[in-house]
């Protein structure tokens, strides 16, 4: 699930192309009165305008992939580190901001038995539910392999243990369509209850999921 491209650097160039390139053209056709010239100069306005939007969906491009992971089109580890701290500035404001760490369970055990390219699918997936499962205002990150982030503006304990229910639901419903078994451990930190910067909260959502996941393998061994 790869996400459009934004058009900024497109619209930006094809405005400069008309602002400057029409009124020329037009200036050229008043003054010397020459359909050749005018024909030329119309040309070259529209090679000029061409190219300016090639350049312009080159710095679309790379505006994108400096943000947004590749296979899944959330945003990436870099740009989380890069907001955060406007984040934490806004968190004081608003008062409260939780941070959630989802693993993939068995995910090397899904890459093993069925391929990369079903793992990258199994990836995708899962972010397709996280956005079905979170509000406008939250930003979902693939933190890393199978590990998302999401971050949660004015959410508290309970908005978040719901928010992980609603994800758990999308999964569930995923495995029953696919018939194969898909699920998270997650994790979660509040700000600031449980720390006041990046390191400190990721630290104790990294911890909670951790320990989730731990008490889940041992839950399943029991069963076997």
């Amino acid at each position: 699930m790869i996400h459009p491209l934004k058009y900024k650097g497109r619209i930006v160039t094809i405005l400069i192309s008309i602002i400057v390139g029409i009124p020329y053209v037009a200036y050229n056709y008043i003054t010397l009165q020459s359909s050749i010239r005018t024909f030329i100069d119309t040309t070259v306005l529209i090679v000029t305008t061409v190219t300016l939007w090639w350049l312009g969906k080159q710095y679309d491009k790379a505006k994108f992939y400096s943000e947004k992971d590749y296979l899944t089109g959330l945003y990436n580890r870099r740009f989380i580190e890069e907001i955060f701290p406007k984040l934490i500035s806004s968190a004081k404001k608003i008062e409260q901001l939780s941070i959630l760490i989802l693993d993939c369970n068995d995910f090397k055990q899904i890459n093993d038995t069925y391929g990369h390219k079903y793992g990258d699918l199994v990836l995708e997936n899962i972010s397709t539910i996280l956005l079905k499962s979170t509000s406008v205002s939250d930003i979902i990150a693939r933190w890393g392999g199978d590990e998302f982030l999401i971050i949660s503006p004015f959410s508290d304990q309970t908005e978040t243990e719901a928010m992980i229910k609603r994800i758990e639901n999308g999964l569930r419903e995923l495995s029953q369509k696919t018939e194969k078994k898909i699920s998270v451990s997650a994790g979660f930190a509040i700000y600031p209850i449980d720390g006041k910067d990046m390191d400190s909260l990721i630290k104790i959502a990294d911890k909670n999921m951790y320990k989730l996941k731990t008490l889940s393998k041992k839950a399943t061994l029991k069963k076997n």
